[in-house]
C-alpha cells in the first residue's frame, strides 16, 4: 500500500527517507509557529492594542536587517542541519524564559511575544528550505515542495484545532510550555536526521568552509552584481517586496475587523483556533492538485494566482468592510500563498545558479522582505487618525498590480532565462522535467 502511494505521489525509493524526515520537521515547524501565533495574536490584540501593529510591524522590519545579517553569515559556517536544530532550540528556550515573566504584569511583554512570533516564523521557514533546496534538485523540489508543504499545512491544521482545546487543558499563558515542547522534538529530530543520514553535514561543511560572517553592507555589494548579470534575481527581488508591501497591510484590515468583532480574549482565541484550522483544511486540498496546476500551466502563470486574488481581496475590503470580507481576504491569500505562490518561488529559487543562492535567499527573505514590510507599515501609520483602515485598498492595489505585471515579465522571459543559464552551463538538464526542455527549445515567445 506505501509503494502504491509513493507511486501516486511520483516519491521515487531512493528519495523516501529524506523525504518523511523532511516533512515531518516541517510539521513540527508550522504546528509549533500557529500555537505560538495563536497565542501572540490574541495577547497582543486584547492586552496591547490592534492600533500598536504598524509599530510592531516597523519593529520587527527593523530589527530583522541585523538578525538577517549576522544569518547570512552563519548559513555560509554552520551545516544546515545543525543551524535548524539549534534554531530550534532558541525559539523554545526564548519564548519560555519570558513566559516566567508575565506574571510580572509587563504590558510591553505582548509586543515582545508579537514580534518574536514573526521572527520565528521567519528564520525556522527560511533555515528549512535552505536545507531542503540543498537537499532536492530542482527537479525533485517539483514534485516534493508540495507534498513537504502538505505536511506542513497538516502541523497547522492540527495546531490550529487543538489550540482552544489545549487553552482548556492548559490555561493561555501555558500555551508556550507546549511551544517548547514541539520545538524541541523539532530540534531532536534535525539531530537524528544528521546522524541517520551523515553524509548531508559532510557535503555541507565541505560546501561552506571558509566562508565568513558578512555584513549588510557587504552583502549589498555581493547582491548588487548578480542583480546587474540576472533577470531571474531581478525577477526575485520585485516578486519577493511587492508582496511583503501588502502583506501589512491586509493584515492590519484583517485584525481590525477581527477586534472589533471579538470583546474577549477566549471568543478571540477559539475564532483563530478554528478559523486557521478550516483554512488548512482548504490549502490540503488544493496542496494535492498543485502539481498538476505547474504542469498544465507552468510556474510562471501560476505565480500570477495570488496577486490578482490580492485586487480581488482589495476590492472587497473597500467596498465592504466587515468579518466576512476579513475571512474571504485571510483564507484566499493564506491558501494561494501557501499552496500555489510559496512552493512555485521555491522552485524558482532552485534555478538561481549555486554559488549565487547563499547570498541571494537570504538578501531576499531578509533585507528584501524587511523593506517591504517597512514600506505597508509605513503606509498604515500615515493613514492612522483621518483614514478607515477599508481606504488601504486603494494603496494595496497599486503595489499589487505591479506584482502582477511582474509576473507577466517573467512568464515572457522565462524560456529565455532558462536558455541563458543552459547556454552559460549554470542549470543542469538532468534536474528538468521534459516539458520545460520543451519550453526551453521550442517556446519562441
Amino acid at each position: 500500500m506505501l509503494k502504491n502511494i509513493g507511486k501516486w505521489l511520483k516519491i521515487y525509493p531512493d528519495e523516501k527517507g529524506v523525504f518523511l524526515w523532511s516533512i515531518l520537521i516541517y510539521f513540527l515547524i508550522r504546528s509549533s509557529n500557529i500555537i505560538f501565533n495563536n497565542f501572540a495574536g490574541t495577547t497582543f490584540l486584547k492586552r496591547f492594542g490592534v492600533e500598536y501593529m504598524p509599530v510592531a510591524f516597523m519593529v520587527n522590519s527593523i530589527s530583522t536587517f541585523f538578525i538577517m545579517g549576522f544569518i547570512t553569515g552563519i548559513l555560509g559556517r554552520v551545516p544546515g542541519t545543525r543551524l535548524l536544530s539549534y534554531m530550534f532550540m532558541i525559539c523554545g528556550l526564548t519564548v519560555t524564559g519570558l513566559r516566567f515573566l508575565i506574571p510580572m504584569g509587563i504590558d510591553l511583554l505582548y509586543l515582545v511575544f508579537f514580534i518574536l512570533q514573526l521572527q520565528f516564523e521567519i528564520l525556522l521557514g527560511l533555515m528549512f528550505w535552505n536545507l531542503a533546496n540543498d537537499l532536492f534538485n530542482t527537479r525533485q523540489s517539483k514534485r516534493l515542495f508540495p507534498l513537504i508543504t502538505a505536511g506542513g499545512v497538516l502541523g497547522a491544521i492540527i495546531g490550529s484545532f487543538g489550540t482552544p482545546y489545549l487553552v482548556k487543558l492548559v490555561r493561555l499563558d501555558n500555551l508556550l510550555f507546549v511551544y517548547l515542547g514541539i520545538t524541541m522534538a523539532g530540534a531532536f529530530l534535525v539531530r537524528m536526521m544528521g546522524v541517520r543520514y551523515p553524509t548531508l553535514l559532510v557535503s555541507d561543511r565541505k560546501a561552506k568552509k571558509g566562508k565568513r560572517r558578512s555584513s549588510i553592507v557587504s552583502e549589498f555589494k555581493k547582491v548588487l552584481p548578480m542583480l546587474k548579470e540576472s533577470k531571474l534575481v531581478r525577477l526575485l527581488v520585485f516578486m519577493t517586496l511587492l508582496p511583503n508591501v501588502v502583506v501589512p497591510i491586509l493584515n492590519y484590515q484583517f485584525n481590525f475587523a477581527v477586534d472589533h468583532s471579538f470583546a474577549t480574549e477566549g471568543k478571540m482565541i477559539e475564532f483563530f483556533g478554528m478559523f486557521r484550522g478550516f483554512q488548512g483544511v482548504i490549502s490540503l486540498v488544493i496542496l494535492l492538485f498543485v502539481g498538476r496546476i505547474y504542469s498544465r500551466w507552468g510556474l510562471p502563470v501560476a505565480l500570477m494566482f495570488h496577486p490578482f486574488n490580492y485586487i480581488v481581496a482589495f476590492l472587497a475590503f473597500l467596498f465592504n468592510f466587515n468579518i466576512f470580507t476579513a475571512m474571504y481576504a485571510r483564507v484566499s491569500t493564506y491558501v494561494l500563498r501557501t499552496t500555489i505562490n510559496n512552493p512555485a518561488r521555491a522552485v524558482l529559487m532552485g534555478l538561481v545558479p549555486m554559488a549565487y543562492r547563499s547570498v541571494v535567499r537570504p538578501f531576499l527573505r531578509g533585507t528584501v522582505v524587511r523593506v517591504g514590510i517597512l514600506i505597508g507599515s509605513g503606509l498604515i501609520m500615515a493613514s492612522e487618525g483621518f483614514m478607515h483602515p477599508r481606504y488601504l485598498s486603494i494603496a494595496g492595489m497599486v503595489f499589487v498590480s505591479v506584482w502582477f505585471l511582474t509576473a507577466i515579465s517573467l512568464k515572457r522571459s522565462y524560456s529565455g532565462i532558462l536558455l541563458d543559464l543552459v547556454s552559460r552551463n549554470m542549470l543542469d538538464l538532468k534536474s528538468m522535467e521534459a516539458s520545460e526542455l520543451s519550453r526551453i527549445f521550442g517556446d519562441k515567445g
